[in-house]
């Protein structure tokens, strides 16, 4: 729960779980927000008017380059995030992520990723489940190596600190 010495913000969005037949994840390279410096899932927020299903197909072209075959919705999860700003303030951030199975075809020759304000991208990489680890990927990506793994997503909301030392 937030309290007074910081800012609230909460963020919902879609987000695809891509893997391949040798266990390996699809991750962008965030470069904004919470998770900047950490491997995350393609995905974020919905435009006005935008479907989920819209939504995720979008996100995942516009981070990855890749286009989306077919989509199966997993559930939800949810984290309670604290880091800080720019100008060290800390921020309690609640972050509600919508996941999806997205499958794509991973031999599709991918464009580079665009760049436009708000590009949270910094290109796609194919992460081996080995690779994963609390220290290099963010709460969305721990995530969907647990749903990978054991077919479930927790029931209670995971509590991250990535403020600075």
């Amino acid at each position: 729960m937030a309290d007074d010495s910081g800012k609230f913000h909460r963020h919902m969005g879609v987000y695809g779980v891509c893997v391949t037949t040798d266990s390996r994840l699809l991750v962008i390279r965030k470069i904004l927000g919470p998770y900047t410096g950490r491997y995350d899932l393609p995905g974020g927020r919905l435009e006005p008017l935008e479907a989920l299903e819209q939504g995720i197909t979008r996100e995942i072209r516009e981070e990855t380059g890749h286009t989306v075959r077919s989509l199966r919705n997993i559930g939800v999860c949810d984290f309670s995030v604290m880091w800080s700003l720019h100008d060290e303030t800390v921020e309690h951030l609640h972050h509600i992520a919508i996941l999806y199975d997205a499958a794509i075809d991973i031999e599709e020759v991918v464009s580079i990723v665009e760049s436009f304000e708000g590009q949270d991208s910094n290109g796609a990489i194919w992460l081996s489940f080995d690779e994963v680890t609390s220290a290099n990927s963010s709460p969305l990506v721990i995530q969907a190596i647990e749903w990978i793994r054991a077919g479930t997503l927790p029931i209670a909301r995971g509590f991250f600190d990535y403020r600075s030392s």
